[in-house]
């Protein structure tokens, strides 16, 4: 049987885009997740993060100056790997469009980009107003009724943009959109193998298993569980698509 040349070229010219998507893809994945990592180590060093955000503003106000350099640093990683959800999220679903999958894909694209406008929101309070709060709150001239004040501010900054970050955007949302691009691997889809579907349906629900702090639920190491669990599986499907080979 002839093979029509004219074919030959169109479906390269088809791949080549497909191509240089899932390379985008994969180094959007790879580097979010070497800003996390990043930012675990500065933060965890200077201020014993994630536990510090437990602590009280007595604690973390005057150590957020102390370790400004290193908050800066650390947090503006955080910043930036929360950022490129959005268009990982994106990407993903112009990598599997023309698949069954689809529509499915769709609502975890609108998913992943709300999630990391969440996180975004979560993860600014510490570097625009918690320093300022900090500066404010070591000021000698201060008076008692102030500092009681700015201890309000930062508990109040902390209820609610730690809980919009922190349960809607880590958790929440983005567990939505790890579960719905991992069912659309588990059909069979030529996105990924089957096996990082498993694997993303496990750390989609460890995502949502800190859902439960809301109303006061000790979920134990389910948050630091979780973290490394998903972090992983974006790091796992951004290698799988660099890796993979395609013919143009």
């Amino acid at each position: 049987m002839a093979v029509n040349p004219s074919s030959i070229a169109a479906s390269r010219r088809m791949v080549r885009p497909l191509i240089a998507v899932e390379r985008l893809t994969a180094i959007l994945l790879i580097a979010q997740f070497v800003l996390m990592l990043a930012a675990l180590f500065i933060l965890g060093a200077a201020i014993n993060w994630p536990a510090s955000l437990d602590e009280p503003a007595a604690v973390n106000l005057p150590l957020i100056l102390e370790q400004a350099g290193a908050v800066t640093l650390g947090y503006g990683s955080y910043f930036l790997s929360a950022l490129l959800l959005a268009p990982i999220a994106l990407l993903v679903y112009a990598l599997g469009r023309e698949g069954d999958g689809h529509v499915t894909l769709l609502v975890a694209a609108g998913l992943g980009v709300l999630a990391s406008f969440a996180k975004l929101l979560g993860i600014s309070r510490w570097l625009l107003v918690m320093p300022v709060l900090a500066q404010s709150y070591i000021d000698p001239a201060v008076s008692d009724a102030t500092r009681a004040a700015i201890t309000v501010a930062y508990d109040t900054l902390n209820s609610y943009s730690g809980g919009v970050g922190e349960l809607l955007g880590v958790s929440l949302l983005s567990g939505l959109w790890t579960l719905l691009v991992s069912t659309v691997l588990l059909r069979g889809s030529t996105l990924a193998p089957r096996w990082m579907g498993v694997y993303g349906l496990v750390a989609g629900v460890l995502l949502l298993g800190s859902l439960p702090a809301v109303v006061g639920v000790d979920v134990g190491p389910i948050p630091l569980i979780q973290g490394f669990a998903w972090q992983f599986w974006l790091l796992a499907l951004g290698i799988f698509f660099l890796r993979r080979p395609r013919t143009a």
